[in-house]
């Protein structure tokens, strides 16, 4: 019996149902399998591993190869095990032979990525390779086909800031609800820039950081400038040494701007992730 509600034993009369219908919605993994034989049972805990963790995202169809030779033989199965990963009714994926379980899992992710997320991973490959415009014209374009995506609107307002026209990314933001999805991001990003407009130049604060490493005060001015200049690792290290010689300075600053420096680099960045580990060091 399966322990997963998706997890099902697929056979000729319900294919069409649990299969090709269901498949519409959501990816069916279609596995085929024999019992007994050693590959189909190496595979089988592995899938069963990702079909719960990912419960709500794919379904596990089993196809015993022995009962269902119709079905093996319609799909062209070969080899054991074999997987056919079927989408909105289309073949998405066809594997044979056995599979890692990181493969797997990264396929999966990229099968039922949001078409948010679709949007930010391109967004993140236009902001490695330095286009930021691109990036831009691309949310732009999207939007205009779906007005009401919030969060397409936050990371378009984001971008802007980046890019200095902040005055069209505060009508966006005053546009949005105060709980849009990653609206803190841009909020964020826009309360540095402008607290930093009103400390001196960077090279100066930096200096007279360099001579009053005690100034905690001034370790702070100097990581809200670092900030603003786009230079997040050196100001989380400044902040960090805020933590270091006293973590409650001025209602722990130290730690809450760290946690807005995170949201800054968004959910999953291998930064944000070093440097929490790194604060948490640091506090306990």
């Amino acid at each position: 019996m399966n322990a997963s509600p998706n997890i099902i034993e697929v056979s000729v009369q319900n294919f069409q149902t649990e299969v090709v219908e269901k498949s519409q919605q959501i990816p069916v993994f279609l596995e085929f399998y024999a019992d007994g034989a050693e590959p189909s049972e190496q595979l089988a805990p592995i899938l069963n591993k990702l079909a719960t963790e990912f419960s709500e995202k794919i379904i596990l169809a089993r196809v015993d190869v022995q009962q269902n030779q119709q079905i093996v033989q319609q799909l062209a199965v070969r080899t054991l095990p074999t997987i056919k990963v079927i989408f909105q009714g289309q073949m998405a994926q066809d594997l044979e032979g056995p599979q890692e379980e990181d493969t797997l899992r990264e396929m999966i992710e990229q099968l039922t990525m949001s078409s948010v997320e679709r949007i930010r991973e391109q967004i993140k490959v236009y902001l490695a390779q330095g286009h930021r415009a691109e990036a831009i014209e691309l949310l732009q374009q999207v939007i205009s086909e779906e007005p009401h995506n919030h969060a397409l609107q936050t990371e378009l307002s984001d971008l802007l800031i980046m890019e200095n026209r902040i005055d069209e990314a505060k009508l966006i933001l005053a546009s949005l609800p105060t709980d849009a999805e990653g609206i803190s991001k841009p909020q964020n990003r826009v309360a540095f820039i402008e607290l930093a407009n009103e400390l001196p130049p960077l090279a100066e604060l930096l200096t007279a950081r360099e001579a009053n490493e005690d100034d905690l005060q001034l370790q702070y001015d100097t990581a809200v400038r670092l900030i603003a200049d786009d230079q997040i690792e050196a100001a989380l290290e400044g902040l960090l040494v805020m933590l270091k010689k006293d973590k409650s300075f001025d209602d722990e600053l130290a730690r809450k701007t760290m946690i807005k420096v995170f949201e800054l680099l968004g959910k999953g960045d291998a930064m944000a992730t070093a440097y929490r580990r790194k604060m948490f060091t640091f506090l306990h």
